[in-house]
């Protein structure tokens, strides 16, 4: 089983949600930001202007955005996982500071409908599969 979660992570999408904690706890609006809050239709502008980025760029992009510090790992995950659905990512590792207690790997689940699997049996590293 270890073979099969290697080969699939090989195409997965890396999403480090200890560095996105960090990241959003030291986030402060720039301009601009401010102003794409204000005016959403400026957002379509700036995007237009900006250059190519990864998936997992653009994933860290929204969470950042979406994701809170204050919201339980469990809502912020189930909302990650939203996101990557979004960007057509069909397989995202999430690297966590702490491993999630069953009950939250159950939660996740059941509002997903995803596989969870363990990347080489370490429970801070979880691998959805999304459909």
């Amino acid at each position: 089983m270890e073979t099969v979660i290697d080969n699939v992570a090989e195409n997965a999408v890396v999403f480090d949600y200890t560095n996105f904690l960090s990241k959003s706890c030291q986030q402060r609006l720039s301009f601009i930001d401010a102003l794409k809050y204000l005016v959403p239709s400026l957002e379509v502008t700036v995007k237009t202007t900006r250059k190519h980025i990864s998936c997992a760029e653009q994933l860290e992009k929204k969470a950042l955005k979406v994701l809170s510090s204050n919201a339980s790992d469990t809502q912020n995950i189930i909302r990650l996982l939203y996101l990557a659905k979004q960007e057509g990512i069909k397989q995202l590792i999430v690297y966590l500071p702490y491993s999630l207690e069953e009950y939250q790997l159950d939660e996740i689940n059941n509002k997903m409908n995803s596989t969870i699997e363990f990347v080489k049996d370490n429970t801070e590293q979880l691998l959805f599969i999304l459909d």
